[in-house]
């Protein structure tokens, strides 16, 4: 690729021992700033290398790593242990290696889904100091189709007792996107997994109340961007959620689109927001 060179490597987490998998996306030969993008639930970083690619080709080094227990790294796939230990190999992996690794002091956090509540719920913590400003894509604050009853009260009553039952998350892969090659190929992709453990899921309710309760503390200027037609998420409280902050903000609606903005029509245009947010910001 012209322009950009693409890092994949191993790293072992020293706080939380995880054994993780990264790409680091590096144009040359200068680069603006630092992206740590984080990814969906249930997907891994490969599925954003077009993103990650027109970034870079703009002038961004783009970090991704695959989250515990997705893609080509470790861990039960859908389980979730602890939503700190994400905080954590993030911090790590972003002060230790990112940030050397791309001679920069700051950075900006891009989330998509379930990548986007962990960046809110990060900032809600304390993110460290070089984080300039988040943008959110699609944020799982709320979750969109009909959970059935049963599966919160098994959760709910076995989670103690058989915390890595898993169970189907019943996502449609159809509700991502209208491009049906992507979907085709969605299906198809042996690093993806659509299943959360019973911990998992608790944690997963946790998080999202806990962001949509203490949205305000978040200082960081925050670009949030979702479809109209998205089924996966609560559009209503993302609404709401962003309602609350209380910092610089920005929302960005696109009519008509589905849960993954990155594969609609409207792609060139999420890219122009991210790239223009970013550039005022970080």
């Amino acid at each position: 690729m012209p322009g950009v060179t693409i890092r994949e490597a191993h790293w072992s987490s020293p706080i939380t021992t995880h054994a993780l998998f990264y790409r680091l996306y590096h144009p040359t030969p200068q680069s603006r700033g630092l992206v740590v993008l984080i990814h969906g639930f249930g997907e891994h970083g490969g599925r954003y290398n077009t993103v990650a690619s027109r970034l870079a080709q703009r002038g961004w080094s783009v970090a991704c790593v695959d989250l515990w227990g997705h893609g080509r790294s470790g861990g039960q796939r859908g389980g979730i242990e602890r939503f700190a230990d994400y905080f954590d190999d993030l911090e790590a992996l972003v002060t230790t290696l990112w940030l050397p690794a791309t001679s920069h002091d700051r950075y900006a956090l891009l989330g998509h889904s379930f990548g986007g509540l962990l960046a809110m719920a990060w900032a809600i913590r304390g993110v460290p100091s070089g984080c300039r400003c988040l943008v959110v894509q699609s944020p799982l604050l709320g979750v969109g189709y009909s959970v059935p009853t049963w599966k919160t009260a098994l959760a709910s009553g076995l989670a103690k007792v058989w915390p890595r039952l898993s169970l189907p998350i019943g996502l449609d892969p159809t509700w991502l996107t209208h491009d049906g090659e992507v979907i085709r190929r969605y299906r198809t992709d042996p690093l993806i997994h659509r299943r959360i453990t019973l911990q998992g899921y608790l944690a997963l309710q946790s998080a999202m109340q806990r962001v949509r309760e203490e949205a305000y503390r978040i200082n960081l200027p925050t670009l949030m961007m979702y479809g109209t037609a998205d089924r996966v998420i609560s559009l209503a409280t993302c609404q709401e959620v962003f309602e609350r902050l209380q910092c610089v903000k920005r929302l960005k609606v696109f009519e008509g689109c589905y849960h993954e903005l990155h594969f609609e029509s409207v792609q060139a245009q999420v890219i122009d927001e991210i790239t223009t947010w970013m550039s005022v910001h970080h």
